[in-house]
């Protein structure tokens, strides 16, 4: 699928692995814990999944357990591969989305985020960052739900 970011990018989206090129060193992790999604509340931009960039040696599943507990002090299980997308930036680049289930959150101190928040639905609104408002960022939450992972 391919749309127009926000930021007036085109992006091309895939639920098939390897689809790009383009070595992916992003994450952005979807998740649940105890029956909610998992969110981070981004100091500027506002309420959106943790996500983030791989660091020197770290594989793309290191890189996105990293950055939800870093983001959010949440503990993550059972992380699954689940899209990919390619901005056409300058530089383009790659990022992979990854399912999982947050099985605690601890405590922590933060540095770019206000931590954890749990949402029942995913009603985006003027409270949530424009990253989590453009087609690409839609049509993932969509497959998400539809794919029934979990349902009650």
């Amino acid at each position: 699928m391919e749309y127009t970011d926000l930021n007036g990018f085109t992006c091309r989206l895939s639920f098939k692995k390897d689809t790009f090129q383009a070595e992916s060193r992003h994450v952005l992790v979807i998740a649940k814990f105890k029956g909610k999604w998992l969110l981070t509340e981004h100091r500027e931009r506002g309420l959106e999944f943790p996500g983030g960039k791989t660091e020197a040696g770290e594989s793309l599943a290191e890189a996105a357990k990293r950055e939800v507990y870093e983001e959010t002090g949440g503990v993550i299980e059972e992380l699954e591969w689940f899209a990919e997308y390619l901005v056409h930036s300058e530089p383009p680049f790659s990022k992979t989305v990854f399912t999982g289930t947050v099985t605690a959150v601890d405590e922590i101190d933060l540095m770019e985020t206000k931590g954890a928040v749990l949402a029942e639905d995913l009603n985006v609104d003027s409270n949530f960052s424009f990253l989590m408002k453009d087609k690409g960022m839609k049509t993932i939450i969509e497959r998400v739900k539809l794919d029934g992972k979990w349902e009650d």
